[in-house]
C-alpha cells in the first residue's frame, strides 16, 4: 500500500530536526586528535547545518548559503596550505557522519523507505554541490596566489642596486621571456628615473641563453635609457652567449659590452 505523501514529508521534517539538534555531535566527532580544531569544529557544525536546512525548507533556498560557505572554505583551505585531495576527504567524512545519523534516526524511528530516500537525494545534491563550490573557489584561489607569488618573484629578480650617486647594477639571472623582458623594461626605466641615474650596469652574467626575442629587449632596454639621458652598459657576457649572438647575426657594436662587471665599472667609474 502506497504511504501517503503527509507522511512522508512529516518523517523528512523529523530527520531534519534530528539532524539539526546532533549537529554539534556530528561535528565533534568528525575532529582530528591533537590538532587546533576551532575553526574546523564551526565549519562542519555549519554544513552539516546547511543539511539539516535543506532537508526543512528544500534545497533552492539553501543553495545559495551552501555556494557561499563552499567559496569561502575553499579559499580558507588554500591559506592554510591544505591539500585540496585531503580536503575533500574529509567532505566524504562529513556525508558518511551525516548519513550514520540518519541511519540510526530512521531505525529509531522506523521511518519508511520512501521518506529515507528523499532524504538521501537531498543530502546528496547538497554535500556534491558542496564539493563543487569548494573544489572551484580552492583551484581559483591557488591559481591567485600562484600568480601573486610569481609576480612577487620576478619584481625580486629584477632589482636595481645603486652602488654610487647616479650609479647602479641591474643584474639578471635566468631566462628572459616575453613576461620578464616587459618586466625588465619597466623596472629599469622606473629605478632611472626615481633614483636619477646617469649609468646603468646591465649584468648579464647569470644569463645563458639569448636568441633574437632575448637581444631586442636588451636593445630596446638600452635605447630607451638613452631617452632618459641614462647610459646603458652590458657586462658579464658570456662565451657561449657570445657565440650565439655571433651565429644568430645579433650587432652589438653601437652598445658598450665588457666582458666582466668589474671591467665595466673600472672603465666608467673608477
Amino acid at each position: 500500500m502506497p504511504v501517503q505523501e503527509s507522511i512522508i514529508e512529516q518523517e523528512v521534517q523529523m530527520i531534519g530536526k534530528q539532524l539539526e539538534a546532533r549537529k554539534l555531535d556530528i561535528a565533534k566527532g568528525l575532529l582530528k586528535p591533537g590538532a587546533d580544531n576551532a575553526e574546523a569544529l564551526q565549519l562542519h557544525t555549519e554544513l552539516v547545518q546547511l543539511c539539516a536546512d535543506a532537508i526543512l525548507s528544500g534545497l533552492e533556498t539553501t543553495m545559495p548559503r551552501l555556494t557561499k560557505w563552499g567559496r569561502e572554505t575553499g579559499e580558507l583551505a588554500v591559506q592554510y596550505g591544505s591539500e585540496l585531495d585531503q580536503s575533500l576527504k574529509n567532505t566524504s567524512e562529513v556525508r558518511q557522519a551525516i548519513w550514520a545519523v540518519v541511519e540510526l534516526v530512521t531505525i529509531e524511528a522506523n521511518h519508511t523507505v520512501q521518506s529515507v530516500f528523499r532524504v538521501g537525494k537531498i543530502i546528496d545534491s547538497l554535500i556534491d554541490h558542496a564539493v563543487y563550490a569548494y573544489s572551484t573557489a580552492y583551484v581559483a584561489s591557488f591559481k591567485s596566489t600562484l600568480s601573486h607569488a610569481q609576480e612577487v618573484f620576478l619584481e625580486l629578480s629584477v632589482p636595481v642596486v645603486p652602488i654610487l650617486d647616479g650609479v647602479a647594477v641591474l643584474p639578471i639571472v635566468g631566462d628572459i621571456d616575453t613576461h620578464r623582458a616587459s618586466l625588465l623594461m619597466e623596472t629599469a626605466l622606473r629605478e632611472s628615473t626615481e633614483k636619477r641615474l646617469t649609468h646603468l650596469f646591465i649584468d648579464l652574467s647569470g644569463v645563458t641563453i639569448v636568441d633574437t626575442m632575448v637581444a631586442n629587449n636588451i636593445f630596446n632596454i638600452i635605447y630607451s635609457l638613452e631617452l632618459l639621458g641614462v647610459k646603458g652598459i652590458l657586462a658579464g657576457i658570456r662565451p657561449e652567449v657570445a657565440q650565439t649572438m655571433i651565429h644568430l647575426g645579433i650587432d652589438f657594436s653601437s652598445i658598450q659590452t665588457h666582458s666582466t662587471l668589474k671591467q665595466a665599472l673600472a672603465k666608467h667609474i673608477f
